[in-house]
């Protein structure tokens, strides 16, 4: 049997669904580079070939760089359909596009007639500013600073050589020179906002795709799971009838009994539901502040209620001021986080629990975290529900469903944050959560 993947977090989702568009933009690019080079090269054609102005030498060098750009474009198609360009592929193709454009300009420069008049007046460098206006199709800011910083510099190095080369020829100046460079400027920082904004945008939209999804899915399996929910109704009821017709009968112990443990199954259902629904609702909302201590102390507070002979201690850093956190849910979604992992720690596997369950939070390794942890005396977890630290869902308690923890995880993840399961040398189970602070 195959083995079934772990779910995907929604932002996971997201960074696919902007990697894809990302391929899409690149894909799109390749083909604008074939055409560019090939009307280049009917340009050349068309001017005379190796008989025009510089001959052979020119050829030599115009015709392999318009020859390589062609094929490392077809390469580039091919890849980005197959969705192999990654956040450092899409900058070296951003640098890319800009070597090629200024090596095709090389030939014009060194090989050229009388009425030359410089390189900045001929239309030729007009191709610099569309190398860098077509960056945002990449939804990348950093492709987009790359390729402006690589346009700008070649450029630089051509106006120079030409000044170098041509000197007697050249009627442009330096004003000429910087309204270029500020147009070309102007240009990459359009490109740049133009990219940070459509990013924004894709990312959000696979964050929502992402949700959705998961609501279906979760609909689905309750509609899949709502005909056990009416046979235990149907198995209870039929039961509840016979012991009416005979409530003295030899059998009616066994019916009252068989009645109980149906109501027993479909309590545990209906709290199952419950506590998806709500890890549900709350990965719904978006990402708020909150008062990590406040939270731990009404979620303890809670589960102490439940499991009263669990000594259930909640300790925090003295801090200036209270230490919060963002979560996907805001204080919904903390609770929903933190009593999971409290009651799973009261628990334990079903047959054993803790007596004594610590909760901590404190500032992580660096000022944008803090981390969260949650460690009992309790039998730890089973080797089959860990890989690593990672915890693989499941459950060892006979009515478990091992769905709380997964929610769990997703929630922390969505939020941008991250969860660790590990069995410590002392004994016990731990789990730290590393959430991303409100500051």
């Amino acid at each position: 049997m195959p083995e079934r993947s772990e779910p995907s977090s929604p932002e996971q989702i997201a960074y696919r669904v902007l990697l894809d568009a990302s391929n899409d933009g690149e894909a799109l690019l390749s083909v604008a580079r074939i055409v560019f080079c090939g009307l280049i090269l009917v340009r050349y054609l068309l001017l005379g070939g190796i008989h025009a102005e510089g001959g052979v030498p020119a050829a030599l060098v115009e015709l392999p760089v318009l020859g390589i750009c062609m094929a490392v474009s077809a390469g580039s198609g091919w890849a980005a359909r197959r969705r192999l360009f990654g956040p450092w592929l899409l900058v070296a193709s951003a640098v890319l596009d800009a070597v090629f454009a200024h090596a095709s300009l090389l030939s014009t420069m060194a090989w050229h007639g009388p009425q030359y008049t410089g390189l900045l007046r001929m239309p030729d460098p007009a191709a610099s500013v569309a190398v860098v206006f077509i960056t945002a199709l990449r939804l990348s800011p950093r492709a987009a600073w790359a390729g402006t910083l690589a346009t700008l510099l070649l450029l630089g190095g051509l106006v120079a050589l030409d000044l170098h080369l041509n000197a007697r020829f050249v009627t442009y100046g330096l004003s000429e020179v910087a309204l270029l460079v500020i147009v070309i400027g102007s240009a990459g920082v359009v490109s740049i906002v133009t990219c940070d904004v459509a990013r924004r945008i894709v990312l959000r939209a696979g964050r929502e795709s992402a949700r959705v999804e998961r609501t279906r899915r979760n609909l689905d399996l309750l509609l899949r799971e709502h005909h056990d929910v009416r046979t235990l109704l149907s198995s209870a009821r039929l039961r509840a009838e016979l012991l009416v017709r005979d409530p003295g009968g030899p059998t009616s112990s066994r019916y009252a009994q068989a009645i109980v443990q149906d109501l027993r199954e479909l309590g545990d259902f209906v709290s199952s539901v419950k506590s998806r629904a709500q890890g549900e609702l709350a990965m719904i909302d978006e990402a708020e502040g909150v008062d990590v201590g406040a939270a731990l102390h009404h979620a303890a507070q809670v589960v102490r209620a439940r499991f009263s002979h669990v000594h259930i201690l909640v300790e925090a850093e003295a801090q200036a001021s209270p230490l919060r956190a963002r979560i996907v849910g805001g204080e919904r979604g903390l609770a929903h986080v933190v009593t999971n992992l409290l009651v799973n720690a009261c628990e334990g596997d079903g047959q054993q629990g803790a007596r004594t369950v610590r909760v901590r939070v404190r500032p992580g390794s660096s000022p944008a975290h803090l981390l969260l942890s949650v460690s009992d005396d309790g039998p730890g977890f089973h080797a089959g529900l860990l890989e690593g630290a990672r915890l693989l869902g499941g459950t060892t308690k006979r009515d478990g469903s091992g769905l709380g923890m997964l929610l769990v995880g997703g929630l922390v993840e969505a939020s941008g944050g991250s969860l660790r399961a590990t069995n410590p040398p002392e004994g016990g189970a731990c789990v730290e959560v590393l959430l991303l602070t409100d500051a």
